[in-house]
C-alpha cells in the first residue's frame, strides 16, 4: 500500500472519512510517492485496513477518476495517470480556509523579521500561512511548487528562491491551475517582484570602506550565479572601479552559503594570499559574524588591522565586539508589502506597479573606526 499503510484516520477532525482518503491519496501522488502507473489498493483491502464501509473508499476513489488523478476500469483496477492524461483537472485541494505558501532560502535569521511582516497581514485577513524551506536550493523549490498547488494554496510568496520556470506554466486553456505568486529578493523574476536596492547595499558598505582609506577591500560572498547575490556584488565591483579602476579577482571569495563556518572559511582564504585585503565587505550577516569570529580567533583588530561591513543588519551585528558596520534592509515592510500584494492578487484585482525597489541604509557601528549613522537613497517603483 506504499504510504497508505501507515495512514490513520481521525474521526475527531470533522473532515469526512472520504474526503480524508481522497485528500491524503492526493497528497501522495503529487509527493511522487504514487507515480503514474502505480495500481491503489482494492477498495475492499483499504476499506478493510482502515476499518471503514467499501462505499466510502469506493466514493473517494470516484472524486479522484474524477479529479483527473487516477483512473479506474474493469479488470484493471485504479491506476494513477500522469499530469494532465485524460483529464483537463489538476486535482488541487482546497484546505478549507484562506492559505498561502512561503518558500523561504534557509532558515536564516534574516528572514524572521520578513516573515513577521507577513504574518502580521495574513493575521489582519484570517489567512493561515504555510513556510517552507528550500535550503537555498533551486531544485527542491521548484519541486515544492506542485505540491503546494496540489494542496490547494491560494497563493505564494516565493522570497530569495523558488517560483514557475519559463516555459513550465500550466496550460490554464486545459484547466491548470497556478495560483498568484509575489517574488521577494529575485531580481530576475517576471510578474510581482518585490526588491531590496542590493546593487546599493554593496556599492555602500563598500564605498564606505573606502572613504575611510581602505585599498585592498575583499568580499567574501555566496555563489554568484544566485541573481539576488551577483546584485550585491556588481555594487561592490562599481564602488572598487569607481575608486582605482581595477578589481582583482584574488579578492572575491565565494562560499557555499550563508553561514558563520563559511564566513570563517571565506576569511581564511584571504588571509592566505601574498598580499591579504586591509577590509573585507561580507555579502550576508552570518558570514560578516564569521569574519568577524576568524578574525579574532587569529588575534587580528578589528578595525585597527581589519575593516568589516556587511550585508544585511541584525541585532546580532549590533552586540558583537566590535558592533559591525551593516547594510540594512526594511525586511519587515518588504514582507507586509508582499503580503498586501498577493491578497489584491488572490482577490483578482489588476496591479499596476509590477516591481519595486525597496531603500537600504548604511548603519556605521565601530567595525570600520566611525560612529555616525547615514542613509544610503535607492530607486523606487518601476511600473510595468
Amino acid at each position: 500500500m506504499s504510504g497508505l499503510s501507515t495512514f490513520r484516520l481521525d474521526p475527531r477532525s470533522g473532515v469526512g472519512i472520504a474526503v480524508q482518503i481522497r485528500t491524503r491519496i492526493a497528497f501522495l501522488i503529487a509527493d511522487g510517492e504514487l507515480a503514474p502507473g502505480d495500481r491503489l489498493p482494492p477498495v475492499r483491502d483499504l476499506a478493510r485496513h482502515l476499518g471503514v464501509n467499501v462505499n466510502t473508499v469506493r466514493s473517494a476513489y470516484t472524486k479522484l477518476d474524477a479529479d483527473g488523478l487516477v483512473r479506474t476500469r474493469h479488470g484493471v483496477g485504479t491506476v494513477v495517470l500522469a499530469a494532465g492524461v485524460e483529464s483537463p483537472h489538476t486535482g488541487a485541494l482546497s484546505l478549507g480556509v484562506n492559505t498561502v505558501a512561503v518558500l523561504i532560502g534557509g532558515l536564516n535569521p534574516f528572514y524572521l523579521s520578513l516573515l513577521r511582516g507577513i504574518e502580521d497581514v495574513a493575521a489582519e485577513q484570517g489567512t493561515l500561512v504555510l513556510v517552507t524551506d528550500t535550503r537555498d536550493s533551486p531544485t527542491l523549490a521548484e519541486a515544492m511548487l506542485p505540491r503546494l498547488i496540489a494542496r490547494g494554496v491560494d497563493g505564494i510568496v516565493a522570497v530569495s528562491v523558488g517560483g514557475i520556470a519559463t516555459g513550465q506554466e500550466p496550460d490554464r486553456e486545459n484547466g491548470g491551475r497556478v495560483p498568484p505568486i509575489v517574488y521577494v529578493d529575485q531580481p530576475d523574476r517576471t510578474g510581482h517582484v518585490l526588491l531590496f536596492d542590493a546593487h546599493g547595499a554593496g556599492y555602500a558598505a563598500t564605498r564606505h570602506l573606502r572613504e575611510h582609506g581602505y585599498e585592498k577591500i575583499g568580499i567574501v560572498t555566496a555563489p554568484l550565479s544566485w541573481p539576488n547575490v551577483r546584485e550585491v556584488y556588481e555594487g561592490y565591483v562599481q564602488a572598487v572601479e569607481e575608486a582605482d579602476g581595477r578589481l582583482s579577482p584574488a579578492l572575491v571569495v565565494e562560499v557555499g552559503e550563508f553561514t558563520v563556518d563559511a564566513g570563517r572559511a571565506g576569511l581564511e582564504r584571504l588571509l592566505e594570499l601574498p598580499d591579504p585585503p586591509s577590509a573585507v565587505f561580507a555579502a550576508g550577516e552570518t558570514l560578516a559574524l564569521g569574519v568577524l569570529q576568524e578574525a579574532r580567533s587569529r588575534g587580528i583588530d578589528v578595525p585597527a588591522d581589519l575593516a568589516i561591513t556587511g550585508y544585511t543588519d541584525s541585532p546580532a551585528a549590533a552586540l558583537v565586539a566590535p558592533p559591525l558596520t551593516m547594510v540594512s534592509v526594511p525586511a519587515r515592510e518588504i514582507g507586509i508589502q508582499a503580503m498586501q500584494t498577493l491578497a489584491e492578487l488572490i482577490r483578482g484585482k489588476k496591479l499596476r506597479t509590477r516591481r519595486k525597489v525597496l531603500d537600504v541604509e548604511l548603519v556605521v557601528r565601530e567595525s570600520c573606526g566611525s560612529h555616525w549613522l547615514r542613509p544610503f537613497e535607492g530607486s523606487n517603483d518601476e511600473a510595468g
